[in-house]
């Protein structure tokens, strides 16, 4: 009986995930990646979820080294690596992302995970693979797109519906008027 209740009792616990990345050459990581990023996360913004280990925060890019970016986009970062990553950017460093789009997530996420996160301090590759991805940073970088304001459309979505509001609200009074007109 006791053998049952505790099964029972650890069916009911939430799943922690727990996870092990297999190393990738770096060809296979930038043959993946959609999108290539120099810049930093932002560890006070709101978190983003998703199906996956991953959660999105926002990235503050710096330079765009393939796809087309804005200035912030929302990243993907393993749940287990957000820890040394936050330790390692208030120490200096960047990171040189390799994102790519997955069904689990609605943003961008590092090509299996740690593998797609090379760590850049001082314009120096740290984390494996200097040539290769030194390669990369010294090349051709472009700077992101402009961030794109929604504060504007909101503006414009409120002036809009205010506007049709006010028109019912005058088209209901003259009817009602013309009504009353007619039932003298």
């Amino acid at each position: 009986m006791f053998l049952i209740l505790f099964a029972l009792f650890l069916a009911g616990i939430s799943p922690s995930f727990a996870t092990k990345w297999l190393e990738l050459h770096p060809e296979k990581v930038e043959s993946r990646s959609q999108v290539i990023v120099l810049g930093t996360y932002n560890f006070k913004s709101k978190q983003k979820s998703s199906k996956g280990i991953f959660y999105g925060r926002q990235f503050q890019v710096e330079k765009v080294f393939k796809g087309e970016v804005a200035e912030t986009i929302t990243a993907g970062i393993d749940s287990n690596d957000t820890g040394w990553a936050e330790e390692f950017q208030q120490e200096g460093g960047k990171f040189l992302l390799f994102l790519e789009k997955t069904k689990e997530a609605r943003f961008l996420v590092p090509v299996a995970g740690p593998n797609g996160m090379v760590q850049v301090q001082d314009d120096r590759i740290l984390s494996g693979h200097e040539n290769f991805y030194g390669q990369i940073l010294s090349g051709e970088a472009r700077k992101p797109s402009p961030s794109k304001s929604n504060e504007g459309g909101h503006l414009l979505e409120v002036l809009l519906f205010s506007l049709i509001g006010l028109i019912t609200f005058l088209l209901i009074i003259r009817f009602l008027a013309r009504e009353k007109a007619k039932s003298y």
